[in-house]
């Protein structure tokens, strides 16, 4: 069991190290100036994506997600310059009710994000967790506010 979770917990590693080395070059249209451990983010284009994905868990699974939501939002801010908010958060009356702010620089940014292994390993690891998924594209009141979310 151990050699498993170190297994993984390797791999996570690798995935991790790989991302920041591939997207961690300062590329045209990326913000100059990053947080250590984070890779260059892409500015916003006008076809940018703001969601407030809205999950409902089924509670006997709520643990066991956890670790899946934690790990997707981590490996995707990290190393996708694309995905500019990744922020998870559970109602404080009811935890198995999720709403996760999302924000991608583009829509082509979007689809890459999807197509990831660690999206792709996310949902096909929670389809079965998972009571209702409400996914509500939302539109900035103040489209010069901008959130600076990254991984500490």
């Amino acid at each position: 069991m151990m050699e498993k979770f170190n297994m993984a917990q390797n791999l996570l590693t690798a995935l991790l190290l790989f991302g920041l080395v591939s997207c961690g070059r300062a590329d045209r249209g990326t913000h100059s100036s990053r947080q250590p451990g984070m890779c260059a983010k892409e500015e916003m284009a006008a076809d940018a994506i703001v969601r407030l994905s809205k999950i409902e868990v089924y509670p006997q699974f709520l643990d066991e997600y956890m670790k899946y939501v934690t790990e997707v939002g981590e490996i995707s801010l990290r190393t996708e310059p694309g995905v500019l908010t990744m922020y998870a958060l559970g109602e404080k009356e009811n935890p198995c009710k999720i709403t996760i702010l999302e924000t991608y620089a583009s829509r082509e940014a979007y689809d890459r994000h999807i197509a990831s292994g660690h999206f792709q390993k996310y949902k096909q690891g929670t389809l079965d967790m998972v009571k209702s998924l409400v996914l509500s594209d939302q539109t900035p009141l103040n489209p010069a506010n901008r959130i600076h979310n990254f991984m500490e």
